[in-house]
Protein backbone atom coordinates (compact mmCIF):
# COMPACT_ATOMS: atom_id res chain seq x y z
CA UNK A 1 0.00 0.00 0.00
CA UNK A 2 1.43 3.55 -1.32
CA UNK A 3 1.69 6.87 1.36
CA UNK A 4 -1.46 8.09 -0.31
CA UNK A 5 -3.64 5.04 0.38
CA UNK A 6 -2.10 3.96 4.24
CA UNK A 7 -3.33 7.68 4.92
CA UNK A 8 -6.74 7.24 3.15
CA UNK A 9 -6.66 4.30 5.46
CA UNK A 10 -5.79 6.28 8.37
CA UNK A 11 -8.33 8.46 7.65
CA UNK A 12 -11.09 6.17 7.08
CA UNK A 13 -10.31 4.67 10.04
CA UNK A 14 -10.52 7.06 11.98
CA UNK A 15 -14.22 8.22 10.10
CA UNK A 16 -15.41 4.75 11.47
CA UNK A 17 -14.84 5.43 15.16
CA UNK A 18 -17.66 7.00 17.26
CA UNK A 19 -17.29 8.39 20.84
CA UNK A 20 -17.88 5.06 22.56
CA UNK A 21 -15.14 3.29 20.42
CA UNK A 22 -12.72 6.38 20.93
CA UNK A 23 -13.45 6.02 25.08
CA UNK A 24 -13.13 2.87 24.76
CA UNK A 25 -9.19 2.73 22.62
CA UNK A 26 -8.09 5.91 24.87
CA UNK A 27 -9.07 4.42 28.38
CA UNK A 28 -6.95 1.24 27.42
CA UNK A 29 -4.12 3.09 26.10
CA UNK A 30 -3.80 5.15 28.95
CA UNK A 31 -4.41 2.14 31.21
CA UNK A 32 -0.98 0.46 29.66
CA UNK A 33 0.88 3.96 29.45
CA UNK A 34 0.61 3.96 33.15
CA UNK A 35 1.46 0.43 34.09
CA UNK A 36 4.71 0.90 31.78
CA UNK A 37 5.71 4.72 33.25
CA UNK A 38 4.40 4.23 36.69
CA UNK A 39 1.90 6.30 39.21
CA UNK A 40 3.82 9.09 39.33
CA UNK A 41 4.62 9.77 35.81
CA UNK A 42 0.93 8.91 34.68
CA UNK A 43 -0.19 11.66 37.56
CA UNK A 44 1.85 14.35 36.50
CA UNK A 45 1.42 13.89 32.57
CA UNK A 46 -0.79 11.69 31.51
CA UNK A 47 -4.52 11.65 33.16
CA UNK A 48 -4.72 15.23 32.37
CA UNK A 49 -4.41 14.22 28.59
CA UNK A 50 -8.22 14.53 27.00
CA UNK A 51 -8.56 13.29 22.85
CA UNK A 52 -10.97 14.40 20.26
CA UNK A 53 -12.17 13.78 16.57
CA UNK A 54 -11.04 16.88 14.88
CA UNK A 55 -12.67 18.14 11.06
CA UNK A 56 -10.44 16.13 9.16
CA UNK A 57 -10.89 12.74 11.19
CA UNK A 58 -7.66 12.73 13.15
CA UNK A 59 -7.67 11.08 16.86
CA UNK A 60 -6.58 14.95 18.58
CA UNK A 61 -4.38 13.72 21.82
CA UNK A 62 -4.60 17.41 23.89
CA UNK A 63 -2.11 18.41 26.34
CA UNK A 64 -3.10 21.49 28.43
CA UNK A 65 0.19 23.75 27.44
CA UNK A 66 3.18 23.56 24.97
CA UNK A 67 5.30 22.10 27.11
CA UNK A 68 3.03 19.45 27.81
CA UNK A 69 2.68 18.18 24.25
CA UNK A 70 6.59 18.39 24.26
CA UNK A 71 6.85 16.41 27.06
CA UNK A 72 4.19 13.60 25.92
CA UNK A 73 5.45 13.94 22.25
CA UNK A 74 9.04 13.23 23.19
CA UNK A 75 8.44 10.54 25.55
CA UNK A 76 5.52 8.70 24.89
CA UNK A 77 4.06 9.95 21.28
CA UNK A 78 5.58 6.59 19.30
CA UNK A 79 4.33 4.54 22.11
CA UNK A 80 0.87 6.20 22.44
CA UNK A 81 0.91 5.77 18.85
CA UNK A 82 1.67 1.89 18.93
CA UNK A 83 -0.44 0.94 21.66
CA UNK A 84 -4.02 2.78 19.92
CA UNK A 85 -2.53 0.54 16.72
CA UNK A 86 -2.43 -2.22 18.32
CA UNK A 87 -6.00 -1.89 20.54
CA UNK A 88 -8.07 0.09 17.85
CA UNK A 89 -10.08 -2.15 15.26
CA UNK A 90 -8.99 0.15 12.47
CA UNK A 91 -6.11 2.42 11.48
CA UNK A 92 -5.83 6.36 12.04
CA UNK A 93 -3.75 9.35 12.35
CA UNK A 94 -2.66 10.29 15.80
CA UNK A 95 -2.29 14.38 16.29
CA UNK A 96 -0.63 15.14 19.59
CA UNK A 97 -1.02 19.13 19.82
CA UNK A 98 -2.55 21.85 22.54
CA UNK A 99 -5.96 23.39 22.76
CA UNK A 100 -4.82 26.44 20.75
CA UNK A 101 -3.75 24.34 17.90
CA UNK A 102 -7.17 22.71 17.22
CA UNK A 103 -8.17 23.63 14.05
CA UNK A 104 -12.09 23.73 14.09
CA UNK A 105 -14.30 24.70 17.07
CA UNK A 106 -16.76 21.44 15.86
CA UNK A 107 -14.92 19.04 16.62
CA UNK A 108 -16.62 15.96 18.91
CA UNK A 109 -15.58 15.86 22.51
CA UNK A 110 -15.50 12.59 23.77
CA UNK A 111 -17.19 12.96 26.70
CA UNK A 112 -16.19 11.64 30.30
CA UNK A 113 -19.85 10.65 30.65
CA UNK A 114 -19.35 8.23 28.04
CA UNK A 115 -17.38 5.97 30.88
CA UNK A 116 -20.56 6.35 33.39
CA UNK A 117 -22.23 3.56 34.24
CA UNK A 118 -25.23 6.07 35.74
CA UNK A 119 -26.58 6.79 32.71
CA UNK A 120 -25.42 10.32 32.03
CA UNK A 121 -25.87 11.95 29.29
CA UNK A 122 -23.16 12.26 26.64
CA UNK A 123 -21.52 15.86 26.76
CA UNK A 124 -18.79 17.69 25.03
CA UNK A 125 -17.59 19.60 28.04
CA UNK A 126 -15.35 17.53 30.16
CA UNK A 127 -11.82 16.19 29.42
CA UNK A 128 -11.37 12.55 29.52
CA UNK A 129 -9.84 12.30 33.19
CA UNK A 130 -10.27 8.52 34.90
CA UNK A 131 -9.87 10.20 38.10
CA UNK A 132 -12.86 13.19 37.66
CA UNK A 133 -15.85 10.21 36.56
CA UNK A 134 -18.31 9.22 39.35
CA UNK A 135 -16.62 7.89 41.98
CA UNK A 136 -19.57 5.27 42.26
CA UNK A 137 -17.29 3.44 39.78
CA UNK A 138 -13.98 5.54 39.79
CA UNK A 139 -11.24 2.76 40.77
CA UNK A 140 -9.65 5.31 43.47
CA UNK A 141 -6.22 3.96 44.48
CA UNK A 142 -5.87 2.35 47.69
CA UNK A 143 -3.43 4.96 49.01
CA UNK A 144 -6.65 7.60 49.01
CA UNK A 145 -8.44 6.37 51.23
CA UNK A 146 -9.81 6.83 55.12
CA UNK A 147 -7.16 4.27 55.74
CA UNK A 148 -4.09 5.74 54.46
CA UNK A 149 -5.50 9.03 55.63
CA UNK A 150 -3.02 9.67 58.88
CA UNK A 151 -4.21 11.28 61.44
CA UNK A 152 -2.39 13.53 63.94
CA UNK A 153 -3.30 17.14 65.93
CA UNK A 154 -2.67 19.18 62.70
CA UNK A 155 -5.90 17.54 60.86
CA UNK A 156 -7.90 15.59 63.58
CA UNK A 157 -11.10 18.23 63.05
CA UNK A 158 -10.53 17.71 59.05
CA UNK A 159 -10.78 13.87 59.03
CA UNK A 160 -13.41 14.13 61.63
CA UNK A 161 -15.49 16.08 59.54
CA UNK A 162 -14.94 14.32 56.64
CA UNK A 163 -15.98 11.13 57.85
CA UNK A 164 -18.95 12.53 58.95
CA UNK A 165 -20.01 13.97 55.70
CA UNK A 166 -18.97 10.97 53.54
CA UNK A 167 -21.12 8.43 56.09
CA UNK A 168 -24.50 10.73 56.10
CA UNK A 169 -27.76 9.97 54.78
CA UNK A 170 -28.13 14.00 54.17
CA UNK A 171 -25.49 16.78 54.52
CA UNK A 172 -24.67 17.60 57.91
CA UNK A 173 -22.82 21.25 56.97
CA UNK A 174 -22.99 22.46 53.30
CA UNK A 175 -20.58 23.35 51.62
CA UNK A 176 -18.06 22.18 53.40
CA UNK A 177 -14.69 23.62 52.72
CA UNK A 178 -11.06 22.50 53.84
CA UNK A 179 -8.02 24.55 53.15
CA UNK A 180 -4.14 24.84 53.78
CA UNK A 181 -1.21 24.91 52.33
CA UNK A 182 -0.13 22.52 49.56
CA UNK A 183 0.90 19.59 50.82
CA UNK A 184 -1.20 19.03 53.78
CA UNK A 185 -3.82 16.05 52.22
CA UNK A 186 -6.33 18.26 51.08
CA UNK A 187 -6.52 16.33 47.71
CA UNK A 188 -6.23 12.99 49.63
CA UNK A 189 -8.84 13.93 52.31
CA UNK A 190 -11.03 14.47 49.45
CA UNK A 191 -11.00 11.20 47.38
CA UNK A 192 -11.33 9.49 50.81
CA UNK A 193 -14.85 10.95 50.96
CA UNK A 194 -15.13 10.20 47.58
CA UNK A 195 -13.92 6.45 48.25
CA UNK A 196 -15.99 6.37 51.67
CA UNK A 197 -19.08 8.08 50.40
CA UNK A 198 -19.72 5.85 46.88
CA UNK A 199 -19.32 2.40 48.90
CA UNK A 200 -21.66 3.29 51.18
CA UNK A 201 -24.69 3.45 49.30
CA UNK A 202 -26.37 6.42 50.57
CA UNK A 203 -25.89 8.42 47.66
CA UNK A 204 -26.34 6.54 43.96
CA UNK A 205 -23.92 9.23 42.00
CA UNK A 206 -20.59 10.64 43.56
CA UNK A 207 -18.81 13.16 41.20
CA UNK A 208 -15.21 14.41 41.80
CA UNK A 209 -13.33 17.25 39.83
CA UNK A 210 -10.33 19.11 39.95
CA UNK A 211 -11.35 22.73 39.73
CA UNK A 212 -9.15 22.41 36.19
CA UNK A 213 -11.29 20.03 34.66
CA UNK A 214 -14.27 22.14 35.61
CA UNK A 215 -13.18 25.27 34.15
CA UNK A 216 -11.97 23.55 30.97
CA UNK A 217 -15.43 21.28 31.01
CA UNK A 218 -17.35 24.74 30.92
CA UNK A 219 -15.40 26.59 28.66
CA UNK A 220 -15.79 24.10 26.54
CA UNK A 221 -19.22 23.59 26.79
CA UNK A 222 -19.38 27.40 25.58
CA UNK A 223 -17.15 26.75 22.91
CA UNK A 224 -19.50 24.81 21.58
CA UNK A 225 -22.59 26.52 22.33
CA UNK A 226 -24.10 24.06 24.25
CA UNK A 227 -23.75 24.13 28.13
CA UNK A 228 -26.64 21.75 29.21
CA UNK A 229 -25.04 18.79 28.80
CA UNK A 230 -22.46 20.17 31.56
CA UNK A 231 -24.97 21.53 33.63
CA UNK A 232 -26.48 17.98 33.90
CA UNK A 233 -23.46 16.97 34.31
CA UNK A 234 -22.02 18.82 37.28
CA UNK A 235 -25.85 18.89 39.32
CA UNK A 236 -26.84 15.68 38.24
CA UNK A 237 -25.12 14.33 41.57
CA UNK A 238 -25.91 13.24 45.33
CA UNK A 239 -22.16 14.42 46.20
CA UNK A 240 -20.20 16.68 44.18
CA UNK A 241 -16.53 17.47 45.82
CA UNK A 242 -14.08 20.06 43.47
CA UNK A 243 -10.50 20.50 44.38
CA UNK A 244 -8.29 23.54 44.22
CA UNK A 245 -11.11 25.68 43.30
CA UNK A 246 -9.33 28.98 44.06
CA UNK A 247 -7.98 28.47 40.41
CA UNK A 248 -11.91 29.08 39.18
CA UNK A 249 -11.52 32.58 40.87
CA UNK A 250 -10.67 35.57 38.94
CA UNK A 251 -12.86 33.54 35.79
CA UNK A 252 -16.06 35.64 35.91
CA UNK A 253 -18.47 33.30 33.59
CA UNK A 254 -16.80 30.48 35.20
CA UNK A 255 -17.44 31.72 38.57
CA UNK A 256 -20.99 32.25 37.70
CA UNK A 257 -21.61 28.73 36.76
CA UNK A 258 -19.99 27.66 39.77
CA UNK A 259 -21.78 29.50 42.29
CA UNK A 260 -25.06 28.77 40.43
CA UNK A 261 -24.07 25.02 40.45
CA UNK A 262 -23.31 25.07 44.35
CA UNK A 263 -26.08 26.60 45.64
CA UNK A 264 -28.25 24.49 43.25
CA UNK A 265 -27.16 21.27 45.10
CA UNK A 266 -27.45 22.90 48.31
CA UNK A 267 -30.50 23.58 47.22
CA UNK A 268 -31.73 20.36 46.57
CA UNK A 269 -29.91 19.14 49.67
CA UNK A 270 -27.35 17.34 47.66
CA UNK A 271 -24.08 17.47 49.41
CA UNK A 272 -20.71 19.95 48.08
CA UNK A 273 -17.13 19.61 48.88
CA UNK A 274 -14.59 21.91 48.31
CA UNK A 275 -10.53 22.51 49.22
CA UNK A 276 -8.69 25.22 48.16
CA UNK A 277 -5.02 26.43 49.45
CA UNK A 278 -6.76 29.65 51.37
CA UNK A 279 -10.08 30.30 53.40
CA UNK A 280 -13.08 31.51 51.29
CA UNK A 281 -12.33 34.67 52.74
CA UNK A 282 -9.21 35.21 50.89
CA UNK A 283 -10.14 33.92 47.92
CA UNK A 284 -9.79 36.69 44.85
CA UNK A 285 -13.46 36.42 43.53
CA UNK A 286 -15.52 38.46 41.16
CA UNK A 287 -18.87 38.34 42.84
CA UNK A 288 -19.03 38.21 46.46
CA UNK A 289 -21.84 35.90 46.72
CA UNK A 290 -19.68 33.52 45.44
CA UNK A 291 -17.20 33.85 48.85
CA UNK A 292 -20.50 34.59 51.39
CA UNK A 293 -21.59 31.35 49.75
CA UNK A 294 -18.63 29.18 50.53
CA UNK A 295 -18.07 31.01 54.04
CA UNK A 296 -21.80 29.72 54.57
CA UNK A 297 -20.82 26.30 55.63
CA UNK A 298 -18.19 24.58 57.37
CA UNK A 299 -14.65 25.87 56.67
CA UNK A 300 -12.11 23.47 58.15
CA UNK A 301 -7.98 24.44 58.07
CA UNK A 302 -5.64 21.95 57.81
CA UNK A 303 -1.72 22.80 59.10
CA UNK A 304 1.21 21.09 57.77
CA UNK A 305 2.13 17.87 59.53
CA UNK A 306 3.88 17.53 63.14
CA UNK A 307 6.93 15.13 63.75
CA UNK A 308 4.44 12.38 65.05
CA UNK A 309 1.73 12.97 62.40
CA UNK A 310 5.11 13.08 59.82
CA UNK A 311 6.20 9.55 60.99
CA UNK A 312 2.37 7.75 60.86
CA UNK A 313 2.72 9.22 57.43
CA UNK A 314 6.36 7.70 56.61
CA UNK A 315 5.55 4.69 58.10
CA UNK A 316 2.24 4.78 55.53
CA UNK A 317 4.28 5.48 52.59
CA UNK A 318 6.70 2.32 53.46
CA UNK A 319 4.23 -0.03 53.57
CA UNK A 320 2.71 1.49 50.43
CA UNK A 321 6.14 1.03 48.64
CA UNK A 322 6.35 -2.50 49.34
CA UNK A 323 3.64 -3.18 46.95
CA UNK A 324 6.19 -2.52 44.15
CA UNK A 325 9.79 -3.04 46.69
CA UNK A 326 9.24 -6.56 48.33
CA UNK A 327 12.41 -6.36 50.02
CA UNK A 328 12.59 -2.41 51.08
CA UNK A 329 13.44 -2.13 54.73
CA UNK A 330 13.92 0.78 56.26
CA UNK A 331 15.23 1.04 59.45
CA UNK A 332 13.85 2.97 62.36
CA UNK A 333 16.63 4.98 62.89
CA UNK A 334 16.31 6.07 59.47
CA UNK A 335 12.69 6.70 59.60
CA UNK A 336 12.92 8.95 62.68
CA UNK A 337 15.37 10.99 60.77
CA UNK A 338 13.47 11.85 57.90
CA UNK A 339 10.37 12.31 60.07
CA UNK A 340 12.55 15.33 61.23
CA UNK A 341 14.55 16.26 58.99
CA UNK A 342 11.60 16.93 56.23
CA UNK A 343 9.00 18.98 57.88
CA UNK A 344 7.54 21.07 55.07
CA UNK A 345 4.87 18.74 53.75
CA UNK A 346 3.65 15.12 53.10
CA UNK A 347 4.18 15.57 49.80
CA UNK A 348 7.90 16.43 50.03
CA UNK A 349 7.97 13.49 52.54
CA UNK A 350 7.02 11.33 49.95
CA UNK A 351 8.88 12.66 47.28
CA UNK A 352 12.26 11.89 49.47
CA UNK A 353 11.12 8.78 50.02
CA UNK A 354 10.61 7.78 46.31
CA UNK A 355 14.01 9.44 45.65
CA UNK A 356 15.98 6.80 48.59
CA UNK A 357 13.86 4.01 47.01
CA UNK A 358 15.05 4.30 43.65
CA UNK A 359 19.05 4.99 45.20
CA UNK A 360 18.50 1.79 47.53
CA UNK A 361 15.86 -0.84 46.72
CA UNK A 362 15.77 -0.68 43.21
CA UNK A 363 19.87 -1.06 42.95
CA UNK A 364 20.30 -3.38 45.13
CA UNK A 365 21.71 -1.20 47.68
CA UNK A 366 20.65 -1.06 51.84
CA UNK A 367 18.75 1.72 53.29
CA UNK A 368 21.49 3.37 55.16
CA UNK A 369 21.93 6.60 56.91
CA UNK A 370 24.89 7.30 54.74
CA UNK A 371 22.43 6.83 51.08
CA UNK A 372 19.89 8.47 52.92
CA UNK A 373 21.98 11.70 53.60
CA UNK A 374 23.33 11.55 50.08
CA UNK A 375 19.86 11.36 48.51
CA UNK A 376 19.22 14.53 50.82
CA UNK A 377 22.78 16.25 50.14
CA UNK A 378 20.94 16.36 46.32
CA UNK A 379 17.56 17.37 47.10
CA UNK A 380 16.31 20.72 48.28
CA UNK A 381 14.84 19.85 51.24
CA UNK A 382 13.56 22.27 53.60
CA UNK A 383 14.56 21.58 57.40
CA UNK A 384 13.34 22.53 60.77
CA UNK A 385 15.96 23.79 63.21
CA UNK A 386 17.53 20.74 64.96
CA UNK A 387 15.70 20.60 68.11
CA UNK A 388 18.24 18.84 71.08
CA UNK A 389 17.38 16.85 74.08
CA UNK A 390 19.57 19.28 75.68
CA UNK A 391 17.14 22.41 74.32
CA UNK A 392 13.80 20.04 75.51
CA UNK A 393 15.24 20.15 78.89
CA UNK A 394 16.27 23.46 79.22
CA UNK A 395 12.88 24.84 77.52
CA UNK A 396 10.64 22.47 79.57
CA UNK A 397 12.83 23.50 83.09
CA UNK A 398 12.06 27.35 82.78
CA UNK A 399 8.41 27.31 81.73
CA UNK A 400 7.64 24.73 84.64
CA UNK A 401 9.93 27.43 86.65
CA UNK A 402 11.86 24.37 88.00
CA UNK A 403 16.01 22.79 87.18
CA UNK A 404 17.17 21.00 85.04
CA UNK A 405 18.39 18.80 87.72
CA UNK A 406 14.86 18.48 89.10
CA UNK A 407 14.36 16.94 85.63
CA UNK A 408 16.83 14.69 85.75
CA UNK A 409 17.18 13.89 89.65
CA UNK A 410 15.08 10.86 91.23
CA UNK A 411 12.23 12.84 92.36
CA UNK A 412 8.83 12.37 92.31
CA UNK A 413 6.48 15.08 93.39
CA UNK A 414 3.63 15.77 90.91
CA UNK A 415 5.78 19.36 90.59
CA UNK A 416 8.86 17.25 89.07
CA UNK A 417 7.12 14.02 87.28
CA UNK A 418 4.54 16.25 85.31
CA UNK A 419 7.23 18.46 83.46
CA UNK A 420 9.31 15.32 83.57
CA UNK A 421 7.19 12.94 81.67
CA UNK A 422 6.17 15.87 79.23
CA UNK A 423 9.97 16.88 78.46
CA UNK A 424 10.60 13.08 77.17
CA UNK A 425 7.66 12.72 75.50
CA UNK A 426 8.91 15.53 73.37
CA UNK A 427 12.26 14.68 73.24
CA UNK A 428 10.50 11.20 71.45
CA UNK A 429 8.78 13.08 69.23
CA UNK A 430 10.83 15.88 68.03
CA UNK A 431 14.05 14.66 68.34
CA UNK A 432 15.61 11.40 66.34
CA UNK A 433 17.56 9.97 70.20
CA UNK A 434 16.45 6.25 70.69
CA UNK A 435 14.60 5.34 73.84
CA UNK A 436 17.63 4.58 75.79
CA UNK A 437 19.51 7.45 74.70
CA UNK A 438 16.27 9.85 75.76
CA UNK A 439 16.64 7.89 79.03
CA UNK A 440 20.16 7.79 80.17
CA UNK A 441 19.99 11.73 79.22
CA UNK A 442 17.35 11.88 82.21
CA UNK A 443 19.75 10.79 85.07
CA UNK A 444 20.41 7.40 83.99
CA UNK A 445 16.86 6.04 82.98
CA UNK A 446 15.69 2.74 81.58
CA UNK A 447 14.37 2.97 78.17
CA UNK A 448 10.94 1.37 79.59
CA UNK A 449 10.56 4.31 82.18
CA UNK A 450 10.73 6.57 78.75
CA UNK A 451 7.87 4.37 77.00
CA UNK A 452 5.83 4.88 79.99
CA UNK A 453 6.17 8.40 79.85
CA UNK A 454 5.35 9.04 76.48
CA UNK A 455 2.79 6.57 76.40
CA UNK A 456 0.73 8.61 79.81
CA UNK A 457 1.16 12.18 78.02
CA UNK A 458 -0.38 10.72 74.47
CA UNK A 459 -2.81 8.93 76.08
CA UNK A 460 -3.80 12.06 78.03
CA UNK A 461 -3.49 14.74 75.38
CA UNK A 462 -6.56 14.40 74.11
CA UNK A 463 -8.83 14.62 77.63
CA UNK A 464 -6.44 17.05 79.39
CA UNK A 465 -6.66 20.50 77.87
CA UNK A 466 -4.09 22.05 80.25
CA UNK A 467 -1.77 19.27 79.31
CA UNK A 468 -1.93 20.06 75.40
CA UNK A 469 -1.47 23.81 75.84
CA UNK A 470 1.19 22.89 77.81
CA UNK A 471 2.91 20.59 75.20
CA UNK A 472 1.58 22.88 72.21
CA UNK A 473 3.62 25.97 74.22
CA UNK A 474 6.78 24.17 74.73
CA UNK A 475 6.80 23.38 70.95
CA UNK A 476 6.36 26.81 70.03
CA UNK A 477 8.68 28.19 71.83
CA UNK A 478 11.38 24.76 71.24
CA UNK A 479 10.95 26.02 66.98
CA UNK A 480 11.78 29.08 68.12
Amino acid sequence: MGYSQDATARRDGAAMMDSSSIVAVWRAVRARLREECGDLVYAAEIARLRVELDAAGRVCVICPNEFGRSWVEDNVGMRLRALWANVAEHACDILICTEKTLTSQKSQTVSVAALSAGGVSDTAALPLVEDTIEASEAKREARFTFDTFMVGSANMMAATAARAVASAEAPPFNPVFFHGDYGVGKSHLLAAIAHAASLSGKRKKVLYLTAEEFLNGFQSALRARDVQPFKDLVRDCDMLLIDDVHFICGKPRTEDEFLQTVTSLISAEKQVVLASHCAPSQLSVSDDRLRNVLAGGFNCPLQGPDLDLRRKILDCKIAQARNHCPDLDVPETVRDFLAARVTSSARELEGVLNNIIVRTAYMNRPVTMETVEEALGELPVKAERRITVDDIQKTAASYFSITVDDLISKRRTKAVVRPRHIAMYLAKTMTTRSLPDIGRRFGGRDHSTVIHAVNKITETLTSDAVLAEDVEALRRRLRG
